[in-house]
């Protein structure tokens, strides 16, 4: 487990050898650790770059090596495909589940975003409710609120 130290506050990064396997957010309880590699500088210095550029609405340049093995074949379908919401939009949980072709799979896709492992760098804070609510977000409405703020939105 690696502290990274932002402005916003210390999140904890959990690497194994497949790349970055969890990221929590400031104030978090410490999770158990997913793995026991310690992450190399590359991967350590992408994902510092990378929390640092979405905590200010940017794009990353490049995102570390994700590893995603934790989730059910469902959840990595939904967490690759929540990887391709750019900053600045969002997605309704309907949205998404017509892009995976599960169209009542809506409620399954706020299971899925809640399992998150890497909620920050895999953005299920862009994804919102029908109307325009907000839904819900793992590590608490008023982050989600803050990151969609940065990225131009005004909930």
């Amino acid at each position: 487990m690696s502290s990274i130290s932002t402005a916003q506050g210390e999140f904890l990064a959990h690497f194994t050898t497949h790349g970055l396997a969890r990221l929590q957010f400031p104030g978090a309880q410490p999770a158990p650790p997913v793995g026991a590699k310690p992450p190399g500088k590359p991967w350590l210095h992408q994902t510092r770059a990378a929390i640092n550029s979405i905590l200010t609405g940017e794009t990353p340049t490049k995102l570390p090596p994700l590893d995603l093995s934790v989730g059910t074949r469902f959840q990595r379908q939904l967490w690759r495909a929540m990887l391709r919401i750019p900053i600045g939009g969002t997605r309704t949980y309907g949205e998404l589940a017509r892009v995976l072709r599960r169209p009542k799979a809506a409620r399954a896709i706020g299971q899925a975003c809640s399992a998150n492992p890497i909620p920050l760098i895999v953005p299920c804070h862009r994804v919102i409710a029908n109307g325009s609510e907000l839904g819900g977000f793992s590590a608490g409405l008023n982050w989600k609120r803050k990151l969609l703020k940065a990225e131009g939105h005004s909930f």
